[in-house]
């Protein structure tokens, strides 16, 4: 009898925990859901259905710290939204733009940012997995993490805030912006230009590739941008292909890039489409203009922007 007492004891001791930490975990997950942290402002504004731009931008980093809508907006006179996700092949870009169409309304233009670097590569997994904890109960994003990412198991889904294990920033966030006190947005309407000066990375990159490296070409990548090409001209969405400055040097260390650069032609003679390629602008040429090889600084980025605008009236009407 004794013993089944202290069973039953021990028993509630270990489980009297348990609710409150299906409390945190709700908190925590609500707090993020409204945060403007750099993880998930523009998430929470694609589940929030408040977006619905007549242009999106989607692309990799170099979509959002590229595209101002800001500039674009003023001069275009148009609503748009920079939905550039960081380090993103393109599968995770168009798993983020079915995400956003489930939410809001089908935008009239997509600028889609093309590149050398991430756009074919096979989408493996993803990256930045803190950007997806406080949406793992959404369908669509298990679908995504679950696929593409084996960190992520059913304790992440299920058992509370094991998903934050070692996340003390976000839980802190999470609780602080369900009390209206989280971080203010660094961002607009997704874009974050970046006030930085040329750093070492491309030189490291020349010494450790002195003869260069070509980029993977994921088949199935390919194959994804063909169908989601298919998939806007089918639902009457407008797709301009952008290729944003890049550092001219850089291009002699990425050896197949004319082999890429067909590909992105071929899709734009085969489709139709514009295809805006900045890879001689006078940018370019300028290292000033740059914190690496492949990034604007925030003022190069604003020049960009309002040269891209100005280029974009014939076909944004």
């Amino acid at each position: 009898m004794m013993m089944k007492k202290f069973i039953l004891r021990l028993l509630l001791f270990c489980l009297a925990p348990i609710p409150l930490l299906f409390l945190l975990a709700h908190i925590t997950d609500k707090g993020l859901q409204r945060s403007r942290y750099y993880y998930y402002s523009e998430w929470n504004d694609i589940f929030s259905g408040k977006i619905n731009a007549d242009v999106i931008i989607l692309g990799s980093s170099r979509a959002w710290v590229h595209f101002s809508p800001k500039i674009l907006d003023s001069i275009l006179h148009v609503n748009s939204y920079n939905i550039g996700i960081d380090a993103a092949s393109f599968g995770l870009q168009y798993e983020r733009l079915k995400i956003y169409l489930e939410h809001n309304k089908k935008p009239k233009y997509i600028l889609q940012e093309v590149g050398f670097v991430s756009t074919f590569l096979a989408f493996n997994n993803v990256t930045i997995t803190q950007q997806f904890l406080p949406y793992l109960d959404d369908p669509s994003v298990w679908k995504i993490v679950k696929g593409h990412n084996s960190t992520f198991g059913l304790a992440d889904r299920y058992f509370p805030l094991y998903k934050y294990n070692n996340e003390y920033v976000i839980v802190k966030e999470g609780l602080l912006s369900y009390f209206g006190k989280g971080v203010k947005d660094i961002k607009y309407k997704g874009y974050c230009g970046q006030d930085k000066v040329w750093d070492s990375s491309f030189n490291d990159f020349k010494i450790t590739n002195p003869n260069g490296i070509p980029t993977p070409i994921g088949s199935e990548s390919v194959a994804m941008f063909k169908d989601y090409l298919d998939f806007c001209k089918a639902n009457d969405i407008k797709v301009i292909l952008v290729y944003p400055p890049s550092y001219i040097e850089a291009l002699k260390y990425e050896t197949n890039y004319k082999e890429i650069l067909a590909i992105y032609n071929n899709f734009s003679k085969e489709y139709n489409l514009p295809f805006y390629n900045y890879m001689n602008d006078s940018l370019d040429y300028d290292r000033a203009n740059f914190y690496n090889s492949q990034h604007l600084n925030r003022h190069a980025a604003e020049i960009f922007s309002t040269r891209l605008a100005n280029d974009l009236k014939k076909e944004i009407k």
